[in-house]
C-alpha cells in the first residue's frame, strides 16, 4: 500500500508538473490571426470608398500574446502601416519609410489600396510571428509610385518585435523617388481623447509625461512634459528636463520612450541596426533647438480612419467627437546621408512595451546593441532577451 501511494503521488506531481509546463508554453506563446470586422479608436461612422479603399475597410492581421494585455495591429485603413492596441483604447505607431518633402507616403486615398500597401504571413507562431509589410509609397493627387518598402516584423513571445526596414526607389535619381524618414514616434488617441487622456499624468505639476529619451550607453536621459493651454483643443505648453540634447542624439544607441497610461511604449535604435548616430539626427517635436519642427501637442485626424484624402489634417471640436486622432512627440531623419546611400539598405529598431522601471527599458535596449551589427538580427538572440 505505502508503495501504491508513493507511486500515485508521484505520477500526480509528474502529471501536474506537465500540466504546469504545458499551461507556460501556451501562455508564453505569440500568435496570428485575422479580422474582417476591425476598427480602430470607436469609430461608428460609415465606410465609403473611396476614400475607403478597395471596400475592405475592416480588415486586419493581428499579432496577440495570450500573457500580455496588448496586441500589435495592420490594419488595411491605416494602410497597414501596425501600432500597438491598448485595452483602453490608445494606440502606438511607429511610422514608416515617408517620402522626401511629403511628395510620396501612405497616409492618403492610394496608401490605403491593397494594390499599394499589402501583409504576408510568414510565420503564424506559436514560437515566432513573422510579418512582412510590402508598400509603395504614392503621390496623393496622381498615385504616382515613387518608391517600394519592405519591412518585416518577428515577434516574440517575450512580447519583443525586431523591425528591418528597407527601401528602394522607383524613379532613380529623382529626389521624390526616395525616403529617409523611417522612425516616426505617433500615440494614437480614440474618438473623443486628447494626448492628456492617454499619456501619463503627472499629478504633482498637472502635466503629462509626453516623451523619455534613454542613452543605451549612459545614464543620460531627456524628458518632455506637456500641460494643457487656452487655444486649439489639443493645445499644450512643454517642459524639459535633463540633457544635453546633443549628447543623446550622438550617442551609439537610445530608446525612445513614449510614457502611455497603458505601458512605455518603447523604440530602440543605434549604431548596430544601422542608424549610425554621425547620420542620422533624433528631434523631438516640442523643441525646434533639437531639429524637430515644434509641432508639440498638435494632433491630426486625417489618419488612421481615411475620412479624406489628406496627409495632414488637425484636430478640431468638431472631428474629435467623429474620428479617433495621432500625435507625435520625437521622430528621426537621415537626412546627413545622400538618397542613393539610404536606398537598397536594411535598418533595424527593436520594440516594445515596458512596465513602470524605464530603466528595464535602458537595460534591454543596452543588451541589444550590444550584440552588435553581426548579431543584431538573429532571431534566437532577440528572442531570449527579457
Amino acid at each position: 500500500m505505502k508503495k501504491f501511494a508513493l507511486h500515485s503521488v508521484f505520477s500526480l506531481i509528474v502529471l501536474l508538473c506537465a500540466s504546469c509546463a504545458s499551461t507556460h508554453s501556451q501562455r508564453a506563446s505569440v500568435v496570428v490571426t485575422e479580422s474582417t470586422n476591425y476598427v480602430f479608436g470607436g469609430y461608428t461612422g460609415d465606410w465609403p470608398s473611396p476614400p475607403h479603399a478597395d471596400g475592405n475597410p475592416k480588415r486586419a492581421v493581428i499579432i496577440s500574446w495570450p500573457n500580455l494585455p496588448y496586441r500589435f495591429v495592420f490594419a488595411h485603413e491605416g494602410s497597414y502601416c501596425p501600432w500597438f492596441e491598448f485595452p483602453n483604447g490608445a494606440g502606438q505607431c511607429f511610422q514608416f519609410f515617408e517620402g522626401n518633402d511629403g511628395w510620396a507616403e501612405l497616409f492618403n486615398n492610394f496608401g490605403r489600396m491593397e494594390t499599394n500597401s499589402f501583409i504576408e504571413v510568414l510565420e503564424r507562431g506559436p514560437k515566432r510571428v513573422w510579418i512582412r509589410w510590402t508598400y509603395f509609397g504614392v503621390n496623393q493627387v496622381a498615385g504616382q509610385r515613387a518608391y517600394r518598402g519592405t519591412e518585416d516584423f518577428w515577434a516574440f513571445p517575450n512580447g519583443l518585435i525586431l523591425r528591418k526596414q528597407s527601401f528602394v526607389s522607383l524613379m532613380p535619381g529623382d529626389h521624390r523617388g526616395y525616403a529617409r524618414e523611417p522612425i516616426e514616434m505617433i500615440a494614437m488617441c480614440p474618438k473623443g481623447k486628447l494626448w492628456f487622456d492617454i499619456l501619463q499624468p503627472v499629478p504633482e505639476t498637472g502635466e503629462s509625461h509626453a516623451l523619455c529619451v534613454l542613452d543605451a550607453f549612459s545614464t543620460n536621459r531627456y524628458d518632455v512634459f506637456w500641460k494643457r493651454k487656452d487655444g486649439p483643443v489639443f493645445a499644450g505648453t512643454p517642459r524639459r528636463t535633463g540633457g544635453p540634447w546633443k549628447l543623446l542624439d550622438d550617442s551609439p544607441g537610445v530608446a525612445l520612450v513614449i510614457p502611455q497610461r497603458a505601458g512605455n511604449v518603447f523604440c530602440v535604435m543605434g549604431d548596430a541596426g544601422g542608424y549610425q548616430h554621425d547620420i542620422t539626427r533624433i528631434k523631438d517635436h516640442s523643441y525646434t533647438d533639437t531639429g524637430g519642427i515644434g509641432w508639440v501637442s498638435t494632433s491630426w485626424d486625417h489618419w488612421p480612419i481615411g475620412w479624406l484624402n489628406s496627409q495632414a489634417n488637425e484636430v478640431n471640436a468638431d472631428s474629435l467627437q467623429r474620428y479617433p486622432n495621432h500625435f507625435s512627440p520625437v521622430g528621426m531623419d537621415m537626412f546627413a546621408r545622400p538618397d542613393d546611400q539610404v536606398a537598397g539598405h536594411d535598418f533595424y529598431s527593436l520594440i516594445g512595451v515596458g512596465g513602470e522601471n524605464l530603466e528595464a527599458i535602458r537595460a534591454v535596449a543596452r543588451r541589444w546593441l550590444d550584440l552588435g551589427p553581426g548579431e543584431i538580427s538573429r532571431l534566437e538572440a532577440v528572442a531570449r532577451l527579457p
